[in-house]
């Protein structure tokens, strides 16, 4: 009993760099609002049920070729979570661009979730994202998506390759599309807005355009996020579901 639990061992070590390396970068798991120890926990406990349905894999005999699968085993789990992450970085990004229009991202505070300064409507489309995220599964579905993984790429099997790398890529431009179909609308609005009050700056030379346009463009903004609010979410859960699917197909090999 004792030869089977030291089998266990290297593979239980192994479950842990992958799901390390998911909790790293994947959305709600990597927050820094989360405590280390709690997402420690976590690891450990989903290393424990995921690593005895895991088929064992002999070890490497040299220490270089262990290293380089530990290695890819960190790699394939930062892939897994940074994929799911654009999505939310691309909503984040349309905050930030929609509140600099507006002109509330001058309100700029700190945000840990990113490291960085972050803007009350960055914050606003992150959270928008990540309710829908969790309404519709998604938590559920990347964990199991990750069991999923164990199954059709076994351990010590991973590295960064060229196939792995352009999924990657490609969804870094799907989350800049993303972007602009979520910024666009303030953008074309606030576009109309400076328009209208340069002419009205031309016709009425004694009216204070700019005062009075940081408050048209505020209300004005304000009134737009509102208003397509709902679909925006619309958009967010089509955004947020696709990647999950794509995901899960670079999980089963596809």
């Amino acid at each position: 009993m004792i030869d089977d639990v030291l089998q266990r061992v290297p593979v239980f070590v192994l479950v842990v760099f992958r799901l390390a390396g998911m909790m790293l970068m994947s959305p709600l798991f990597s927050s820094p609002r989360t405590p280390r120890r709690v997402k420690a926990m976590l690891v450990i406990v989903l290393a424990f049920g995921i690593s005895g349905g895991v088929k064992a894999v002999p070890l490497p005999e040299s220490m270089w070729e262990l290293t380089l699968g530990i290695g890819g085993e960190m790699v394939f789990g930062l892939a897994m979570g940074m994929a799911i992450s654009f999505t939310f970085i691309a909503a984040q990004w349309a905050g930030e661009i929609i509140g600099m229009e507006m002109g509330l991202n001058l309100s700029s505070v700190f945000d840990p979730s990113m490291g960085a300064g972050g803007s009350l409507m960055g914050d606003l489309y992150y959270f928008v994202a990540l309710a829908v995220f969790l309404l519709f599964g998604g938590h559920h579905a990347l964990l199991n998506g990750v069991k999923a993984s164990f199954d059709h790429l076994p351990l010590l099997s991973l590295s960064m390759n060229p196939v792995l790398l352009d999924t990657l890529v490609g969804m870094f431009e799907t989350s800049m599309i993303l972007t602009l179909k979520l910024a666009a609308p303030m953008l074309i609005t606030v576009l109309v807005v400076d328009l209208a009050l340069g002419l009205i700056g031309r016709t009425m030379p004694q009216f204070n355009v700019m005062q009075a346009g940081l408050s048209i463009r505020s209300i004005v903004g304000l009134v737009l996020v509102i208003l397509g609010l709902g679909l925006t979410s619309g958009v967010l859960e089509d955004a947020v579901i696709g990647s999950v699917q794509q995901v899960q197909r670079m999980w089963s090999g596809a």
